[in-house]
């Protein structure tokens, strides 16, 4: 019989041998498990490679479908003899004023709408406003003026209706070149739309992030004109009630305040959920507001419905001026100046100039006639009607002007000196009005023997004067008070029931005329405007004397306009201008300060850190013949007028410095300025008395703002 230790130790061998072949098997099925794993990763990534190709095709189609490529740049050739002209249009207009609007609507090669300019002629425009030494606006430096901030340097504000793929195609390149910033006002339901007439959000995001663009409301969905009553009639779908035929009635007021609502409400959305700012403005469609509007009234407006979303609203048309003045600002909306296909450059800057707000001050003006405009309907120019030469108007017994009707919007505080002739017994008449189209409108009728102050067209008071073929005529517009003398004797005045200062102002105009036919005409023989100090308003202010005035006091109140706080920081050192606009500026108690004179004031403006940044100190503040001295770092300049409209009245060379020290003494007669203690002027005064502000000036938001330390103020009340 077998061993049985034999036995057992080959039983035990077979046994290790079984488990050896087991393991192998374990490992070789693991083995082809794990190769079939490798191999369908592989085949996954095959997959990918081969797929991404035409991903990335599909990723680029969709990209250029929304992505339009720009146009090559727009060349022109233009010779200095071009640029010089175009500076010299404008070199009489003020220093600072009212920004103004300009419209346009889309930029494209081919399109034959007067509304739509070229690439060459938007690029002659843009070329001539930076040869002019005009710049351009954000929408919310813009806001910040209509807020009540100071007027800017020479700018306009560049807007495009609609929202259209050729700002992105041709414009954006053309506004790079000339360092020049657009806004474009979207109607958000098209955008991605119509293409490629309009833009897309991918454009839109690219060209916000330029730093060149922003962008502002003109409706979702309701820049259509539809039926507004049973007849048929077409109107703007934002402005009327609509007509709803399957009813047969015209939609409600709440009806078609809630889709209007509904409908703005979108608008915001769809900007601001595509990483966008909040809009602060509103274009109406085919410039078609209120007064065209089909809304009940008594009752609010489409303009008190939008006034709840946004700064201001804008329209190209007005019942009466409301370019972008202190006015405009007072009622939230705003006038634009049309660019349209034929306008040259020459033609934008001449039109420029007549929007441009300017002071009351005029010595000669009947000896401009081209600032003139008719208003009698005779189609004529000229002022020989009121200079006693002719032509008059043929069938008619008037002529009458406005002098300067677009750029003296924000008259106030003037005073008109005339003087008539050849007035007969009581059948020929001159008159001189007032706070032109404005809310309050004022004239002063004048004949051989009686005045006669008119208030929108009703006789307020009526007055006999000598019987002379000859009188003088002062007329003073002081606030709300209006105040006639005649022949330096018979006084007749109105006071204003309007409450808000924005709707009382206004320029000047002329009328003469006859009874009848074959009478002769009356004239003019002398004309002038001039300003008169406001002091109506600082009535029943504390006086603050200039020994107690403390300019660096953190708790003083500086005041970029009536009511609105300078952005300042302010710290028993240094005055900081704050925000992310390119000017600020400040008045130190302005209420208090409006009798001030016999003073010096002074201070180191620091941060010159570039040519193009400058910062100024101002003196007789609340007069209309305030001095600014503005420094630059190689330069200074010395400006006359207040915060809104600005002369050069003379210019120096400065060594260069990133600081420099502004001195200046106020006296009765006149105002001395010092710089670095080795640059001097003399100003002759007549008695202008007020405060003092502090000024910044930056052309780039990066740069940091100009400061203003060691501020302090000596001297004595006179």
């Amino acid at each position: 019989p077998a061993d049985p230790a034999e036995t057992a130790r080959r039983a035990a061998e077979a046994a290790a041998a079984e488990v050896r072949a087991a393991r192998r098997d374990a490992t070789a099925r693991g083995a082809r498990s794990g190769h079939w794993a490798a191999r369908l990763g592989l085949l996954a990534l095959a997959f990918a490679i081969l797929a991404m190709p035409f991903y990335a095709a599909a990723e680029y189609y969709q990209y250029q479908k929304y992505m339009t490529p720009q146009a090559p740049d727009t060349l022109l050739q233009l010779d200095s003899q071009q640029t010089a002209a175009w500076s010299g249009q404008v070199k009489s207009l003020p220093a600072t004023s009212a920004p103004i609007v300009l419209t346009y609507h889309d930029i494209s090669p081919s399109n034959d709408s007067p509304y739509v300019v070229s690439p060459s002629t938007f690029a002659a425009q843009m070329a001539a406003l930076q040869a002019a030494g005009y710049r351009s606006l954000t929408s919310e430096e813009f806001a910040d003026y209509l807020r009540g901030g100071p007027a800017p340097p020479r700018s306009v504000f560049i807007t495009f209706d609609d929202g259209t793929n050729g700002l992105w195609v041709y414009g954006d390149r053309i506004l790079a070149k000339y360092h020049m910033h657009g806004t474009s006002f979207l109607i958000t339901g098209r955008v991605d739309h119509s293409r490629p007439y309009y833009l897309t959000w991918n454009e839109i995001t690219r060209m916000a992030a330029s730093g060149r663009w922003d962008f502002q409301d003109h409706t979702n969905a309701l820049h259509y004109r539809t039926a507004i009553d049973a007849a048929g009639d077409q109107a703007s779908a934002l402005a009327n009630r609509i007509w709803l035929p399957a009813e047969g009635r015209l939609e409600t007021y709440d009806e078609y305040q809630t889709r209007v609502n509904d409908d703005i409400t979108k608008s915001i959305d769809e900007i601001t959920s595509h990483g966008l700012p909040k809009p602060l403005f509103f274009a109406y469609p085919y410039s078609e507001a209120t007064e065209r509007a089909n809304l009940p009234k008594p009752g609010p407006t489409i303009q008190t419905i939008l006034q709840k979303y946004f700064v201001a609203t804008m329209s190209d048309v007005s019942s009466r001026p409301l370019t972008a003045s202190r006015r405009a600002a007072g009622v939230h909306d705003v006038q634009r100046l049309e660019v349209l296909k034929t306008t040259t450059p020459a033609e934008l800057l001449s039109e420029l100039a007549t929007w441009t707000q300017v002071a009351p001050s005029d010595q000669a003006p009947l000896s401009e006639p081209a600032l003139w405009s008719r208003t009698d309907g005779s189609k004529q120019t000229g002022v020989g009607p009121y200079t006693g030469k002719g032509p008059y108007p043929e069938g008619s017994h008037y002529a009458a002007s406005d002098f300067r009707p677009m750029s003296s919007l924000d008259w106030d505080d003037y005073q008109v000196d005339a003087t008539a002739a050849g007035l007969t017994d009581g059948t020929n008449q001159v008159s001189v009005g007032v706070r032109n189209d404005s809310a309050d409108e004022i004239a002063v009728g004048l004949s051989r023997g009686t005045v006669t102050l008119t208030h929108a067209g009703d006789v307020v008071v009526q007055k006999k004067v000598a019987d002379s073929s000859t009188h003088s005529i002062r007329v003073t517009v002081e606030g709300p008070v209006t105040t006639a003398v005649i022949d330096g004797t018979t006084t007749v005045s109105y006071t204003s029931k309007l409450t808000d200062p924005s709707t009382l102002t206004g320029g000047i105009g002329l009328r003469v005329g006859i009874n009848r036919a074959g009478i002769s005409w009356p004239s003019f023989t002398a004309l002038s405007i001039s300003p008169v100090d406001a002091v109506s308003r600082t009535a029943g202010a504390d006086e603050l004397s200039v020994g107690s005035a403390v300019l660096l006091d953190p708790g003083a109140s500086w005041q970029a306009a009536p009511g609105v706080t300078a952005p300042f920081r302010i710290t028993p050192n240094e005055i900081e201008p704050q925000g992310a606009s390119l000017s600020a500026y400040g008045a130190f108690e302005p209420a208090r300060t409006g009798d001030w004179t016999g003073y010096t004031v002074s201070g180191t403006v620091g941060r010159l850190t570039s040519t193009a940044v400058s910062g100024a100190l101002w003196v007789r503040v609340g007069s209309p013949l305030a001095i600014s001295v503005q420094v630059y770092r190689n330069e200074l300049d010395v400006f006359s007028g207040n915060a809104d409209s600005q002369q050069l009245v003379g210019s120096r060379t400065l060594a260069a410095s990133p600081t420099h020290l502004v001195s200046i003494t106020v006296t009765p007669t006149e105002t001395l300025v010092s710089v670095d203690g080795t640059v001097r002027m003399t100003l002759l005064a007549k008695g202008e008395t007020g405060g003092v502000a502090y000024s910044a000036y930056r052309d780039l938001t990066r740069r940091s703002w100009p400061t203003v330390t060691g501020l302090k103020l000596s001297g004595a009340t006179g």
